[in-house]
């Protein structure tokens, strides 16, 4: 069976990419890995969601999971995992493809420019060179040049 490997960063592409997504693994009649990997090395204050946790790397887990809980409700039609942990996105989403045997991997570009790219480079980016299954990278930027 099929398989797609669906990250989401729940940035302004992301419904984009759910949309994409969810439209190829109906056509190739794929399972889906919804998955957001909690970046480890970028310190992330989360939204006031009135619950208390130990720590704001669990807030962040917590909210990502809703966030996929939503996208999987949205998409009941195809069979839908949710994965979420702390960790390094570009490696991450390498080594769990593999080990799902993906057929597809699916993101976005997250658009960042300037000195954040050259100090966080480009996840998308180091994805397309590493990763020896095939990708499907929707843009943020869809206006023509």
């Amino acid at each position: 069976m099929n398989h797609i490997l669906m990250a989401l960063d729940f940035s302004e592409n992301s419904p984009e990419v759910e949309k994409v997504g969810y439209a190829l693994a109906s056509k190739i009649n794929a399972s889906v890995t919804l998955i957001t990997i909690i970046n480890k090395y970028i310190d992330y204050v989360p939204m006031d969601t009135g619950q208390v946790f130990e720590n704001y790397w669990e807030a962040r887990k917590d909210i990502a999971l809703k966030l996929m809980e939503e996208v999987k409700y949205r998409h009941t039609d195809v069979s839908t995992e949710l994965i979420s942990f702390i960790g390094d996105p570009k490696e991450d989403i390498i080594d769990l493809s593999v080990k799902k045997h993906t057929t597809f991997i699916v993101m976005g570009t997250h658009g960042r420019t300037g000195v954040s790219h050259l100090v966080m480079g480009s996840t998308a980016e180091y994805i397309i060179r590493h990763s020896q299954i095939p990708i499907i990278v929707v843009p943020l930027n869809s206006k023509p040049h």
